[in-house]
């Protein structure tokens, strides 16, 4: 502000006075948008924290996820030996085979015994036809 020689105290005044309330007015929407700069601010935090607590429940599930799965295949694993200790006991169809022809070997059922009866059946018959036979020839 250049000061002229016919500028009054008044004038001075005046010019000052509209400065200051155009220096208040930028002040205030200075003040406004740092407001809503620091409201913004303050929703992208809650976001932020929001986001970092549910990223944390999901890590949280997943790795109960993960363990639930490792006892799984821990105990899936027991049982494979389990299985393979039992599957050693058991007879391989070579055994088997075996086993079957020790069976037919010594059963009654399929072998061909006689007993006393029909063995003494089958002299007397024999015996029966020899002497139907021999008279004739005689």
């Amino acid at each position: 502000m250049k000061l002229k020689t016919q500028d009054t105290p008044n004038s001075i005044l005046n010019e000052v006075t509209r400065r200051l309330n155009d220096n208040t007015r930028r002040v205030r929407v200075l003040e406004e948008k740092l407001l809503n700069i620091d409201s913004r601010v303050n929703t992208i935090e809650q976001s932020v924290i929001n986001a970092t607590k549910q990223i944390n429940i999901d890590r949280q599930e997943t790795d109960n996820s993960i363990k639930e799965v490792f006892d799984r295949i821990a105990n899936i694993e027991v049982d494979i030996q389990t299985f393979k200790k039992s599957l050693k006991k058991t007879v391989t169809h070579g055994e088997l085979k075996e086993i079957n022809n020790y069976l037919e070997l010594i059963s009654p059922i399929t072998t061909k015994f006689v007993t006393k009866k029909e063995l003494e059946d089958i002299i007397e018959n024999k015996m029966e036809d020899k002497m139907k036979w021999s008279p004739k020839e005689i």
